[in-house]
């Protein structure tokens, strides 16, 4: 359980299950929600016994974006320009501080996440599930990158991920307009990989986290780690970092295994080794 229980924390079958837990604020993340899920994930990167992870928010919604009071400079963490109360160094810098960090976090974990969405899925809430690997959604699930709604500039990885994740002019429209997209246009326009009847989100998601949990999970996470770094690199690049990563994975004990159960003709059972 979380500080405060603000966020839950829980392993089923080498499945790490990350819960927003602020259930009557729609999950809207504050800074100390935020800076205690990116020191959550720093130590998941280092858990053997983890091998995928699960983000998903607790009641009616995944995420609403950032908590209002802190927003509207109300609250006792500082807001730029809209508080009187003077900001740390760090803050100085990195205005949303940890919230943005998350979003690198949910990447720099080096191991699948997967977002099980309903309900809002709006500003710092539509970064975080934008950085997932694979988005799956129920019926309720509503998306927008709201922070224009509010006079805001987007922020948290948005600008990254929208034109990666769908198309350049949805990208432009979603962050220019802040119009909120019901469940079948985000599947449309590809914002979530998934649409499943209300309240199956998280069933489904934690399906295929057992899957992925079965495999041979060092070279998933090279796998994964190397599309991420295809998103800035040139073919040559990629051709050597492919290269490297065959080398790293050919000295694991499941490349071995998978290899004889090949032979063998042969369901492999992977260890994680």
């Amino acid at each position: 359980m979380g500080a405060d229980a603000h966020y839950l924390f829980e392993i089923e079958d080498a499945v790490g299950v990350v819960t927003l837990n602020r259930p009557d604020k729609l999950n809207a993340v504050t800074w100390d929600l935020a800076q205690d899920l990116v020191e959550l994930l720093r130590d998941l990167r280092r858990r053997d016994e983890i091998s995928v992870i699960v983000l998903t928010g607790a009641g009616r919604g995944f995420c609403s974006g950032g908590d209002a009071e802190w927003l509207g400079g109300k609250s006792e963490r500082g807001m730029p320009g809209l508080s009187e109360v003077s900001l740390e160094r760090y803050q100085r810098k990195t205005p949303a501080g940890p919230v943005a960090e998350l979003t690198r976090m949910i990447v720099e974990v080096d191991k699948p996440v997967i977002a099980a969405l309903a309900g809002p899925v709006m500003g710092a809430g539509l970064a975080f599930a934008l950085a997932c690997d694979r988005r799956i959604a129920d019926d309720t699930t509503r998306m927008s990158a709201a922070m224009v709604r509010l006079g805001f500039a987007p922020d948290c990885g948005i600008t990254y991920f929208l034109p990666r994740v769908t198309s350049l002019s949805t990208a432009l429209m979603m962050v220019e307009t802040g119009r909120i997209l019901e469940a079948d246009e985000c599947l449309r326009h590809g914002l979530v990989d998934e649409l499943v009847p209300r309240g199956e989100a998280l069933p489904t998601a934690m399906a295929y986290d057992r899957e992925l949990a079965t495999g041979p999970s060092v070279a998933v996470d090279l796998a994964r780690r190397f599309i991420h770094k295809s998103l800035t690199s040139t073919l040559d690049e990629m051709l050597d970092y492919e290269a490297v990563a065959a080398t790293m994975s050919a000295h694991t004990a499941d490349a071995r295994e998978g290899t004889r159960a090949f032979l063998e003709k042969r369901k492999p059972e992977f260890q994680g080794r």
